[in-house]
């Protein structure tokens, strides 16, 4: 079989050229086989009959390039007959491309080629020669032309051909045919359509003086090099405005509100962005039909912390045994006086890292300003029986005998099993109270008083 593929022979283009004998041997192709005038068959081309049908083409027109673009146009038609989407045309190109140098590899060092690299090629051979896009199932699933039957058969038959081959294509669906033509024909309508409108919109060049025709008159050769394809004009059908209904209570609205404390927006600042977007209105919004004012604003906002804070109170499972910490600071205002602040938390199972309770003012740090403070969050926090456990840390109004914190009912009404005391700041720790007043509290928030 070598002896007579070797007659054969072949030019440095890699074109098969038969020699004078007319026995079938003469033309046989190394590993592939008779060279084929077409490619047949209801499935999709495999990769002995691509290279069967090139070929063909390639000893009849002796131009490779050529004939790399004419096998890619016809392995195209059975894939676009089967409605499945494949690589670009110069990807498929480039692929087949590959495969020629890969054959051609063989075909030049088939005396001392490896067995192996040879037999695994002609495993190849009759497998699917796969141009699919890495989307094309996508590409189905989303067809709004096909039936969830149809996408589904069609996505079976992919895959089919990608493996086993068992199934074949029934012919053009002439029902998908029809409706592919009339989505083709509304688009080329609508493209007509803007390209109408580009046309009869005046350029900014047109209310200038023309001094030189030729200068703005492209020549053939500039209109060749456009493209030809009609691009979308600059008209638009959407009006400029947008009719909308805002409610009266505008500042009232949930999202807004949320906005405004997320972003820390104070309540005359909300109240010139309400207004000034009002105001931009055509014709302008009527301010005195709102209510919007910055009591307004402050009203709403302090409503939403309290339905907020009910709800998370409400969803809060405290753990079985408690321990609360708390801690005081003193920060500055919006206005810049200082003021006690007093942070408690509470950790135990499930909330290892601490539940923040509560950040209340308090007119002063003792022990017993502290105490009524913590003991009226667990009791808000309906967590008082709870406790186990107390953390503090090492001053004076915590640890004192009579008029420390943890003496003056810190726990509420309930038995306290121990008490945990923190080093104090530098000293080696920190509790949970401290490290979030020292990277959280901040001279602003929602829960401060707005001036």
């Amino acid at each position: 079989m070598e002896e007579s593929e070797s007659q054969s022979g072949e030019n440095a283009k890699g074109t098969v050229r038969p020699t004078s004998s007319t026995t079938r041997s003469a033309t046989e192709i190394y590993l592939v086989g008779q060279p084929a005038s077409s490619i047949r068959g209801s499935k999709l081309p495999t990769m002995r009959q691509v290279l069967k049908f090139f070929f063909h083409t390639v000893n009849e027109s002796g131009d490779r390039q050529e004939t790399f673009k004419e096998t890619v146009r016809n392995v195209l038609t059975f894939w676009n007959l089967a409605r499945i989407k494949t690589i670009s045309e110069r990807g498929c190109r480039e692929k087949l491309t590959r495969l020629w140098e890969h054959w051609r590899s063989l075909q030049k060092s088939r005396d001392r080629a490896a067995k192996d690299k040879v037999e695994n090629f002609k495993s190849q051979l009759d497998l699917l020669w796969d141009i699919g896009a890495p989307d094309a199932v996508e590409d189905i699933e989303k067809n709004r032309l096909l039936t969830p039957a149809d996408k589904q058969q069609d996505i079976a038959f992919y895959q089919d051909q990608r493996g086993e081959r068992k199934a074949f294509m029934s012919g053009n669906d002439k029902i998908f045919a029809a409706k592919k033509r009339k989505q083709e024909e509304r688009v080329e309508k609508q493209r007509s359509k803007q390209g109408r409108f580009a046309a009869c919109e005046p350029s900014s060049s047109d209310s200038r003086p023309q001094t030189s025709v030729v200068a703005d008159t492209p020549t053939e050769v500039e209109m060749e090099k456009k493209d030809t394809a009609i691009q979308p004009g600059r008209y638009t059908s959407k009006h400029p405005y947008v009719t909308v209904q805002l409610p009266r209570r505008i500042l009232q609205e949930p999202a807004l509100k949320e906005l405004a404390d997320r972003l820390r927006i104070s309540n005359n600042e909300i109240v010139s962005v309400v207004a000034a977007v009002l105001r931009s209105a055509n014709p302008p919004g009527d301010l005195s039909e709102f209510r919007i004012s910055r009591e307004t604003a402050r009203r709403a906002r302090a409503s939403h912390l309290r339905q907020v804070a009910a709800a998370q109170r409400e969803a809060f499972t405290p753990p079985p045994h408690a321990v609360v910490h708390w801690d005081g600071k003193l920060v500055k205002n919006v206005v810049g006086e200082e003021e006690h602040r007093q942070a408690i938390f509470i950790s135990g199972r499930g909330h290892e890292e601490g539940k923040l309770l509560a950040v209340l003012p308090v007119k002063d740090g003792t022990g017993l300003t502290q105490a009524r403070a913590t003991a009226r969050a667990i009791e808000d926090w309906s967590c008082a029986s709870n406790v186990k456990a107390l953390c503090f840390d090492t001053t004076s109004s915590n640890t004192g005998r009579v008029q420390g914190c943890p003496s003056g009912g810190a726990a509420g009404k309930t038995a306290v099993e121990a008490w945990v005391q923190t080093p104090r700041h530098g000293t080696g720790g920190e509790s949970l109270c401290q490290q979030h007043l020292r990277q959280n509290i901040g001279p602003y928030g929602p829960s401060l008083p707005d001036s």
